[in-house]
């Protein structure tokens, strides 16, 4: 009861009630002004904050000078108010200096890494630079709340002259890393730039000049400032993979890039080599699980691209099984194994395999298309579109996902649909004979028959001599009625292939009146 007897007697009430009068007229002239001339935020800012604290002043002057009138400033007033007033200065400035929010773009967290610039005084270090760009983007591939373009569609742009925010929208990447690297001797020099690709401003530069053997400290380092910069979550599994070194041997890791090098050629020849420097590396570390995985997939090459004896799978899986014993969270060693297993139809150890390697590789665009192929054979499209559309984003430029995507559409009988994605497919690949023979089938399956045999003609122009050609060139002739010319043009195709016969062939049988044989075809099929 006192106190509100001294809050009254003080005239503290009277003193706020002028106070907060004067100020909100003082705020709303200098908002007035802020908008007619465009002041600095920091000048409201500030007014605001010597307002706020200008009221404990206040209720000073009123204890102090409410009740007895005009007397002379007591000491400890001095004290109590230059505190409010540095307080006042101080947090002021804070507020003007602490910068502007940081607002990335709608797809700022979609990277792209450049092939990073060899400055080395030898071209042959080369096969170095881009082996460190690799590694980064493997790096940035394994944090979950980024999406990273594949290696294979941003190679492309080595030394291609197209602007940043070219390059950016034909990936659809928000942000670009580029750089450089040098080496010499025990040394090595890497630059590293992340680039807005929006406004084609730097967001993050650094160089790291550092011994060889620290590359890994590196490349580490760059993916987790990148993930700060881009404000992407990185979930504690994902920071202790960062970390993990693939090799303590340094010389070991310069012959499995050699390897890699030589690999994506994609000839016999230097598959070989790629082979070759791949053992090289496990002499000299024979716990180097990547080259294990490394040679693992130039085993498989050698049989599903260069079309080597099916004992060369065998030796891919046993590799992979040997990268797996050594480290079983290299994803890498999980999609060759998976791509293998796939080979042989063992379809379920595929899906096991793949979808390990994209829980420890969320970007790793090989095995979420390999793996939505899978799933499109198995006729569980839902699941096929998810991760085929997925692969499509990491990796824009692959006409197979278009392909794949078309296929799903073509299965759900949404004609319109499956002949836009197979067309997106030829705008990126016009010669591939793939989409072609898709193109041809859809015509057929509309009963467009005009268009199948344009499409057609097209297949038989870009692959004269592919079993499948004959195969849609027998297809055609049966829907004309040209059952002898059918047949010739079927015969072809399973000679080439040495399939089994199929149902067609036994209609087409019967047409020509081959009773003996449709019954044994029959009896087969």
């Amino acid at each position: 009861m006192n106190f509100a007897k001294e809050i009254k007697d003080r005239k503290i009430r009277k003193y706020l009630a002028i106070y907060i009068s004067s100020c909100i007229t003082a705020i709303g002239l200098t908002h007035l002004f802020s908008l007619r001339y465009h002041l600095p935020t920091f000048i409201l800012d500030s007014l605001l904050i010597f307002v706020l604290l200008g009221t404990l002043s206040v209720l000073i002057l009123a204890w102090f000078h409410g009740k007895e009138g005009t007397q002379k400033i007591k000491p400890i007033e001095y004290f109590f108010n230059s505190i409010i007033l540095i307080s006042a200065i101080v947090i002021s400035y804070l507020q003007a200096n602490k910068g502007t929010i940081k607002i990335l773009v709608y797809n700022a967290k979609t990277i792209a890494v450049l092939p990073f610039n060899n400055i080395s005084n030898l071209k042959e270090d080369e096969y170095f630079s881009d082996g460190i760009t690799e590694d980064i983007l493997t790096q940035l591939s394994k944090i979950s709340d980024l999406k990273v373009i594949s290696r294979t569609s941003v190679m492309k742009y080595k030394h291609s002259g197209l602007t940043i925010p070219e390059i950016s929208q034909e990936l659809g990447a928000g942000s670009i890393l580029e750089g450089s690297v040098r080496r010499s001797k025990d040394k090595v020099r890497i630059t590293a730039q992340l680039i807005n690709a929006a406004t084609d401003e730097h967001l993050w530069a650094e160089t790291y000049d550092r011994k060889i053997d620290d590359i890994f400290e590196v490349q580490s380092e760059i993916a987790k400032r990148i993930a700060n910069m881009l404000e992407a979550k990185l979930a504690p599994k994902e920071e202790i993979m960062l970390d993990v070194k693939p090799t303590n041997n340094i010389e070991a890791y310069a012959l499995c890039l050699k390897g890699k090098e030589y690999a994506s050629k994609y000839t016999d020849r230097d598959n070989e080599k790629a082979i070759e420097y791949y053992k090289k590396a496990l002499a000299i570390d024979s716990n180097y699980a990547l080259a294990y995985a490394s040679l693992a997939s130039a085993y498989d090459q050698k049989v599903r691209r260069y079309l080597y004896p099916e004992e060369w799978r065998d030796s891919a899986i046993i590799m992979s099984n040997k990268a797996l014993s050594i480290d079983p969270n290299l994803a890498e060693g999980h999609s060759s194994l998976a791509k293998s297993y796939e080979a042989k139809q063992d379809y379920e150890l595929a899906k096991y395999h793949y979808e390990k390697a994209i829980s420890l590789n969320p970007n790793y665009y090989a095995a979420i298309y390999n793996l939505g192929v899978v799933y499109f054979h198995e006729s569980k499209l839902d699941k096929a579109f998810k991760l085929i559309s997925k692969s499509i984003l990491l990796q824009p430029d692959n006409a197979f996902g278009y392909i794949v995507i078309g296929g799903i559409y073509q299965k759900l009988a949404c004609d319109s649909l499956a002949v836009k994605w197979f067309n997106k497919a030829l705008e990126l690949e016009p010669d591939n004979s793939l989409v072609y023979s898709y193109l041809v089938d859809q015509y057929i399956l509309s009963n467009n028959l005009k268009q199948a045999k344009e499409c057609f003609n097209s297949l038989k122009s870009v692959a004269p001599d592919w079993a499948y050609t004959f195969s849609y060139w027998g297809k055609l002739e049966l829907l004309q009625d040209n059952y002898k010319t059918s047949k010739k043009y079927f015969d072809k195709f399973y000679k080439l292939t040495k399939f089994d016969y199929d149902y067609i062939y036994g209609f087409l049988l019967v047409k020509l009146k081959m009773k003996k044989k449709v019954r044994n075809l029959l009896r087969k099929i």
